[in-house]
């Protein structure tokens, strides 16, 4: 009998070990369990959006963020609608925390009263700031603040967010960069059109159209491509993606050319030019086109010169497209009311397109 109780014992013992361990070892487990960290964008805004002055739309992870007649976010599954600023915010550009957007200085005294949507543009100043705004509508603040005076380089027109940099054109086409803050602000560009970001070069074409490329600080400035009159429209993988006249036929022809060894290939042959904006997202050209006074948001795959049809648009008042993400987005106006915009979405390469619209709480 006491040979079994010793034996009861030690099982008895072992088995508590074992609870202990098993259990500590959970505990440890779920207390050293890596959290799901936050994905911060490395480009505040496809710069093909910004290139265009149609920047209307910026994402971060599972959240959207746009402007339609004020600032607004919303998940990408549709829950979680929230207003921002009453801000008509442009040139959006999200990075960690910080929303950057410029807009017009609004008039104090009637910036606040309820107005139609067509009116609000009498509430503001000609005069332009630089503003950020935490994502979650807090905090927000006046970076840069332009005046009257012609050439103020205070007055920002497009603006690049990478990384840690600003990087913003005035409306003389002088291109800067500066800290988050504004300050250390520095010329890199006395004109320029379009630029993108490709490692540690900004490529840009000049006044006469043509591709150059520089380092971030403005050093090693270099001429990559002689042709003029170049209208860039992309950068995917390798390569960056424009379009060209062709003589007076009335049509673009696009190409690409390479990054690394500057060889120019012919994408596509004679688009016309009512098929704009034109952009490049991934493997695809995306863009509006206009077939007998009809407007349609159309893909064309770049492997095989396939065009695909998206979405008929019931107005051509916003002809724009954004890049934001995975996705693609443009607005339409609504059925009952040609004045007020509905936001769209299509996943790039597919076809199913979907509106941007708040769940039911």
């Amino acid at each position: 009998m006491v040979q079994h109780k010793g034996k009861w014992i030690i099982t008895i013992a072992m088995a508590v070990c074992l609870i202990v361990v098993f259990g500590f070892g959970s505990q440890q487990t779920m207390a050293t369990a890596p959290t799901k960290k936050p994905v911060i964008n490395v480009f505040g805004s496809d710069p093909v959006n910004i290139n265009s002055h149609r920047s209307f739309v910026a994402v971060q992870g599972e959240w959207i963020f746009y402007n339609n007649d004020g600032l607004y976010k919303i998940k990408k599954d549709g829950s979680s609608l929230q207003k921002l600023s009453s801000d008509w915010a442009d040139n959006l550009n999200v990075v960690g925390d910080w929303i950057y957007y410029t807009r017009n200085k609004p008039f104090k005294e009637i910036y606040q009263i309820e107005m139609p949507a067509y009116d609000i543009n009498g509430t503001y100043e000609d005069v332009m700031e630089l503003m950020k705004i935490k994502t979650d509508g807090s905090s927000k603040t006046v970076i840069k603040s332009s005046s009257l005076t012609e050439g103020d380089p205070n007055n920002v027109q497009k603006l690049y967010v990478v990384g840690d940099i600003i990087y913003y054109a005035d409306d003389s086409g002088r291109l800067y960069r500066m800290d988050m803050n504004g300050k250390n602000q520095k010329k890199l560009l006395d004109d320029f059109e379009e630029v993108y970001f490709y490692q540690d070069w900004i490529f840009y074409t000049n006044k006469s159209g043509q591709l150059c490329k520089m380092k971030r600080n403005g050093t090693q400035k270099k001429v990559v491509s002689k042709d003029k009159e170049l209208t860039l429209i992309g950068l995917s993988g390798d390569f960056i993606y424009y379009t060209k006249w062709v003589n007076d036929t009335g049509v673009v022809d696009v190409y690409k050319i390479g990054l690394k060894d500057g060889k120019t290939a012919l994408v596509k042959k004679g688009l016309p030019p009512a098929e704009n904006p034109i952009i490049v997202a991934g493997k695809h050209l995306y863009y509006i086109s206009e077939i007998k006074d009809a407007h349609t948001v159309g893909r064309m795959n770049m492997a095989d010169g396939k065009t695909t049809p998206l979405y008929p648009l019931g107005s051509i008042s916003s002809q724009a497209i954004n890049i934001g993400g995975d996705f693609i987005f443009f607005y339409d106006s609504q059925a009952s009311d040609h004045d007020k915009k509905e936001l769209f979405k299509v996943k790039m390469g597919e076809n199913k397109v979907e509106k941007v619209t708040p769940k039911a709480k």
